[in-house]
């Protein structure tokens, strides 16, 4: 199969406009559509109760399609189970975030600003073969796990490189 990178990640939300706001304003994700749900084929599709209706709104970064995020809002609500608040761990899942064109610390400053909790203050975490990425993670409104991620330049993923390699050739004494 050929399959290209994530087209986007849907989140069942529970309160579509604290949800919105939150990824559009505390984010900066751009809201490109926003549509009703509800039809007998996304019932089957998505094994919904029939009659039950909702709501879609995707956000996207930047210009591209890929990697979106859509909020989906049914009613009524389906039973599923929610993300444990502070569970620690991965939960259900996380959605993770490349931080570009700015420093985490500037962004973590702005989300507690903004009122929000993280986990921790941004962390450093060495990769092997990798080098050092650089880590903060909070919950959405839902408490799903999101983390923005600073990752090392390609000029020093190489320089890592470069010294593992070394590194094995040496010989032990």
């Amino acid at each position: 199969m050929a399959f290209s990178e994530i087209h986007h990640v849907a989140l069942a939300v529970s309160n579509m406009e604290r949800s919105v706001s939150f990824y559009r304003d505390i984010l900066g994700f751009r809201q490109t559509l926003d549509m009703p749900l509800g039809s007998p084929s996304l019932e089957r599709l998505l094994r919904l109760r029939p009659g039950t209706t909702g709501r879609s709104v995707i956000l996207q970064q930047g210009l591209s399609t890929i990697g979106e995020v859509e909020l989906v809002q049914f009613s009524p609500a389906p039973s599923v189970p929610t993300p444990a608040k502070g569970a620690g761990g991965l939960g259900a899942f996380l959605l993770s975030f490349e931080v570009r064109g700015e420093e985490l610390a500037a962004v973590y400053q702005r989300l507690l600003e903004q009122g929000i909790v993280c986990y921790s203050e941004p962390q450093v975490v060495e990769l092997p073969k990798f080098g050092a990425m650089r880590a903060v993670i909070f919950e959405d409104p839902d408490g799903q796990m999101i983390e923005l991620i600073q990752l090392p330049s390609a000029d020093e993923i190489q320089r890592v490189r470069a010294a593992s390699r070394t590194e094995r050739r040496q010989p032990t004494a």
